[in-house]
């Protein structure tokens, strides 16, 4: 399970959010819990294998120092970092599924399949995008959505396939006007016409509104062997269930991410999850499955702190949907559960601590003088957290990985690293690994 962009303050901002503490999620329970590294490559050259792509020293140097790059990498883009954890290699910025010189790299789900187990990709971005695409693709670019589709319908070995990307609704899961309708992410025309008159394509059942994932995840009959699913909503789904659990939500928060969504069209990321988990569980050799929070790094992208701990705590309600069938119908003894990031988006801080030098209200890492970072501090349940963003792209920082299951402690034979400081910060040893690590290990479990 990957929340795109969320690094360990976002994970702390959502706690906060739902809980008004830390230590409540599901993961916090969990045995493993690491930090990794997420530069991509920046040449045609191959990274070696634990190559030190993250300083602390330069981390904690200050937000002037959060991209500095080594000679072979820099920031990551979500197609590289999302590559790199399940091919286990390091590839340059917009590769999906190849290397850094565009050679088709052997990803965890082609492993799975060759072993007789069934796979899946899930999203509340588009389908084809960069995180869910390069699960099972191989491209030059990840702006190559249209063949990327097609690819992952018609010739990939995936059994479940779901996200957002519909032609006919908007971002607020609305029906668009005629003239706005484009059919870039489900293939081309073509291919969307294909899917819709045949309500499906290439043995896979085509469904698309909110009840049809929900019986999914409640099945009263038997269940399709192969699911498309394309969510009623344009680029990405919102996390409509990003309440806290157990206090009202601050109503300015709950109005700005909610005002103009049409709730009851899309599904939240548990009932996708769990609705794919239910028809990949058919297989007896059991299955691989990418999960993603993909809204977290838009979110972050667009500095929006309530649709930010919104899409967090629905990604972490997922993780708790999951866990909870991971001990209703399987076992820890069989079952492996990752939870993770692909990179930190936004330099998300507790708050801006630093001379304002043009007294523009905003950070500028070329003319604003830098002090310190603060800790993202709670406000109270359902009540946003002190926090702020210094940027509004993707950084180097670490970001956090938790595991339980089958095999999750060997997780830590490929510990590289240590950052004592964020170790204390965050609670963890401060061991780290890298993202080229979670492949290689997932493969490695995969494997015969």
């Amino acid at each position: 399970m990957i929340g795109d962009g969320m690094s360990f303050n976002h994970y702390q901002a959502g706690s906060y959010w739902r809980y008004g503490e830390l230590g409540r999620q599901s993961v916090d329970h969990f045995p493993v819990h690491c930090g990794v590294t997420t530069a991509q490559a920046s040449t045609d050259i191959p990274v070696p294998n634990n190559f030190p792509c993250y300083n602390p020293h330069w981390f904690w140097g200050g937000p002037k120092s959060i991209h500095l790059a080594t000679v072979l990498t820099n920031t990551t883009d979500s197609a590289a970092a999302a590559t790199t954890i399940y091919s286990g290699q390091k590839t340059k910025g917009g590769r999906m599924g190849m290397s850094a010189d565009e050679k088709p790299l052997k990803m965890a789900a082609e492993v799975a399949n060759e072993n007789g187990k069934a796979t899946g990709s899930l999203s509340t971005v588009q389908a084809c995008h960069a995180t869910p695409g390069a699960v099972w693709s191989a491209f030059p670019s990840r702006n190559q959505y249209e063949d990327i589709f097609n690819f992952m319908v018609r010739e990939s070995g995936l059994d479940v396939i779901m996200g957002a990307g519909h032609p006919h609704y908007d971002d607020n899961a609305k029906p668009v006007a005629e003239d706005k309708i484009g059919y870039t992410y489900v293939g081309g025309e073509d291919t969307w016409n294909e899917i819709v008159a045949n309500r499906g394509i290439n043995g896979f059942e085509f469904i698309e509104t909110r009840r049809e994932f929900e019986q999914l995840a409640k099945p009263t009959g038997p269940l399709p062997k192969k699911v498309l699913g394309i969510v009623h909503a344009g680029n990405t789904t919102t996390a409509f269930d990003g309440t806290p659990d157990s206090c009202p939500a601050d109503p300015a928060v709950e109005n700005k991410v909610g005002q103009n969504l049409d709730a009851n069209e899309i599904p939240t990321l548990g009932t996708m999850a769990l609705g794919a988990i239910n028809v990949l569980s058919q297989n007896e050799n059991g299955f691989f499955i990418m999960i993603e929070g993909g809204n977290i790094d838009w979110a972050a992208h667009g500095n929006n702190a309530e649709a930010l701990v919104y899409e967090v705590t629905g990604f972490f309600k997922a993780v708790d949907t999951v866990v909870d069938w991971v001990e209703k119908n399987s076992s820890w003894d069989e079952t492996l559960l990752i939870v993770t990031a692909d990179h930190e988006t936004g330099m998300l801080w507790g708050g801006m601590d630093y001379f304002d030098t043009d007294g523009d209200g905003k950070f500028d890492a070329a003319k604003d003088e830098f002090i310190a970072f603060q800790p993202v501090e709670s406000n109270g349940c359902g009540k946003l957290p002190k926090m702020a963003f210094y940027y509004g792209s993707h950084t180097n920082s670490l970001v956090p990985l938790w595991a339980k299951g089958a095999g999750a402690e060997g997780i830590k034979k490929y510990f590289y690293g240590k950052d004592e400081r964020a170790g204390q910060w965050w609670d963890f040893s401060g061991d780290y690994i890298d993202n080229s690590h979670i492949g290689q290990f997932m493969i490695e479990q995969l494997s015969p």
